[in-house]
This record gives structure tokens, C-alpha cells and sequence, in this order.
């Protein structure tokens, strides 16, 4: 019974596989029905942005409770590292944490804190909830499935993450750690320039620590070809767009060829 109340964390098994593991971003949407259309898109997991989208806890557990029934890993990126930002988040069904505006070690460890239960952090335990589809078992059991499954993804977004990239991707917890190119470049001095040596470097030095540390270097960007680029040069998480450009693009481009062809 308890393999029944922790669902696995897909992206973890098929990262664990070799696999490139492919999401996007809900910044907008607060339908539950939107988890269908991205997995018929074929994503692997969402990143549910509650960092700058209008997402309430409830909001939140819908959407985390619709992903995980249609076998994408919903990862919440929360607003500041709190307690409650994390705890409820995962208590609602989400499978992750992604943690942005990294600046070093003390905050990552005091993510997995908040993300683990006992003897590996200090989270809460509550069954009968969304996390557990709202079953109950071996206490015990459960806990250690959780503290198994939960997924941490760190944003390596500041310069002062990239000075310190040893120390934060050597806390115990941490899966991944994704590249937010446009906040980086902001933070290196080049706004925007997704091609400049400066962002670049600070990528591939991202990329390489990740490498050292059997960490998954993770990107996010709006540019496919952009994104594809780094899959190929070894990002194994990669996140592109959000579910309101894929609409817009894909608006567009039919009302382009409407107009077009009038």
C-alpha cells in the first residue's frame, strides 16, 4: 500500500534511464484541465511558477494533484524560501521544489530542510492528504518514500551562484540545477544577450559543475533552437517557454497562414 500513496517522480526514473527529460513553464493558466494538453504535448514536467504567476495554495494543489495523475512531475517554483512555501506546496501534491535566486550554500540547505522529513530535514509529517491521495499507512515507509521521490531543482540565476557552484551543488538534496539564462545575464551585465562569452562561460562553468558533482544541469529558455543547442551539449532538464506562448505561437502561426492564403 505504500508504493500506492508515493508516487513516483517520473523525470527521476527516466533522468535515472539516461533520458533527456523535457518541460515548461505555467505562469497563467489555474485550470486543471491544462495538465491534459501538456501531456498530450508530451511533457515531462511543469514548472508551476509561483514566483512572478497568480497562483494560490489551492491553486497550486489542483494543478500539482492534475499533472501527477496525467504522469508529468509538477515542480513549484516557489517566491522565498519559507516554510510554508515548501511545505504546503508538497503537501498539496506538487513532486518538487525549485528554488530561485540562489546565492549560496546556507539557502540551498535550508530548502532541503524544509523539503525533508526526518533524519534527513525537519518538514512536518501529515498523511491523508494530497501528497498521499489523501490514503494513510506505515508512517515510517511513507516518510522514507518521500524523502526518496522529492525532487529539489536550484536556479543558478546570480552571480554570486556561479562564484559558489561547488558549495551549492554539493548539499545532500540537491537533483538539479537549472540555469535561468535572461535573470543571469541581468546579473552578469549583459541583459538579453543569450550569446555573449560572459553568459556562455557562466553556463558552460555551470554545466561542467554539474558534471563533477552528479548534479542534472538544467536549463530554461523561450527559444527552442536555443534550448535544443544546450540539450545537445548536455543539459539533461530542459524547460522551454510557457503554456501562454505555446498559445500565442500557435495562434499566430494558424492566423498567419490564414491571412496568408485570404
Amino acid at each position: 500500500m505504500t508504493q500506492s500513496i508515493v508516487p513516483p517522480t517520473r523525470i527521476r526514473e527516466k533522468l535515472a534511464q539516461g533520458q533527456t527529460v523535457v518541460g515548461t513553464m505555467l505562469v497563467e493558466v489555474r485550470q486543471p484541465g491544462v495538465m491534459t494538453l501538456l501531456a498530450n504535448a508530451g511533457f515531462d514536467f511543469v514548472l508551476i511558477d509561483n514566483e512572478h504567476g497568480p497562483f494560490t495554495v489551492e491553486t497550486i494543489a489542483d494543478l500539482s494533484r492534475a499533472a501527477r495523475d496525467q504522469g508529468i512531475t509538477p515542480i513549484v517554483r516557489i517566491p522565498e524560501l519559507t516554510y510554508a512555501h515548501v511545505a504546503q506546496s508538497l503537501d498539496g501534491g506538487a513532486q518538487g521544489i525549485m528554488l530561485p535566486r540562489v546565492t549560496g550554500r546556507a539557502q540551498v540547505e535550508g530548502c532541503v530542510r524544509y523539503m525533508k522529513y526526518p533524519p534527513e530535514g525537519g518538514r512536518g509529517a501529515v498523511l491523508g492528504r494530497g501528497h498521499t491521495a489523501f490514503k494513510s499507512a506505515s508512517l515510517p515507509e511513507v516518510l522514507a518514500g518521500f524523502n526518496r521521490e522529492t525532487f529539489l531543482v536550484v536556479q543558478i540565476e546570480t552571480r554570486e551562484a556561479v562564484e559558489q557552484l561547488d558549495a551549492i551543488l554539493t548539499v545532500p538534496g540537491v537533483d538539479a540545477a537549472l540555469i535561468g539564462p535572461t535573470d543571469l545575464s541581468l546579473a552578469l551585465g549583459v541583459a538579453g544577450k543569450m550569446d555573449d562569452p560572459i553568459l556562455v562561460a557562466a553556463i558552460e562553468k555551470t554545466l561542467a559543475a554539474c558534471l563533477k558533482h552528479k548534479v542534472v544541469p538544467a536549463i530554461h529558455t523561450n527559444d527552442a533552437a536555443l534550448t535544443a543547442q544546450w540539450a545537445r551539449r548536455g543539459m539533461r532538464l530542459v524547460s522551454i517557454g510557457s503554456e501562454v506562448g505555446h498559445l500565442v505561437a500557435g495562434a499566430s502561426a494558424a492566423i498567419s497562414v490564414i491571412r496568408g492564403s485570404a
